[in-house]
């Protein structure tokens, strides 16, 4: 049982959320109750409960050096239970479709060593998910060519520009992670 001291602390959350844009979290802050809307520093916080369970979200803006320090200023601030690195991706597996979901069980970033994710979980392609590598990227992939040669390359499904920097530091600090994308666009066009 949780004591009173900390259930009474509203500025320590269970679930920490980072996303680069409003858009791409705007659905499940709609689904919390009591949310609130704050900034701090550059950044802007949605803080409420979603099922009884504490969740703030931060929006980071593009990029690794932003999504670090913003899961820095999540992390300072609320003291999550986890992290989770949310929002879009674009797929780079033939399988995904838009709309299908990315659950990470390795994080890819040029000239870093891969981190991989420490959990067991099936891919369900039937039911729009699966679980692989994720890219991080310094710039927005838009074509498919490039999309194939660098799935080629690093073995990745999907590529952001965020997640890989979000699951550094949560390993330097030796905080709890999770990532899970949801897929933009597809190797179509």
């Amino acid at each position: 049982m949780t004591s009173p001291a900390v259930e009474d602390d509203l500025a320590r959350c269970d679930i920490g959320i980072v996303c680069a844009l409003p858009l791409e979290l705007a659905e499940f802050v709609r689904r919390c109750e009591r949310v609130r809307t704050y900034t701090g520093g550059d950044f802007v916080f949605r803080g409420g409960r979603y099922d009884g369970i504490r969740i703030v979200v931060v929006e980071s803006g593009a990029g690794q050096e932003r999504a670090r320090r913003a899961v820095q200023a999540l992390v300072d601030a609320h003291h999550p239970r986890w992290v989770l690195s949310c929002g879009f991706a674009g797929a780079m597996d033939e399988a995904l479709k838009v709309g299908d979901i990315v659950v990470a069980d390795k994080l890819l970033c040029p000239s870093q060593p891969p981190i991989q994710l420490d959990f067991r979980m099936p891919s369900d392609p039937a039911g729009g998910w699966r679980v692989g590598g994720l890219l991080t990227m310094p710039h927005i992939v838009r074509t498919v060519a490039e999309k194939r040669t660098l799935a080629a390359e690093h073995g990745a499904l999907a590529v952001d520009m965020e997640t890989y920097a979000v699951a550094a530091f949560c390993r330097e600090q030796h905080q709890k992670f999770f990532a899970v994308r949801v897929c933009s666009d597809d190797l179509s066009a």
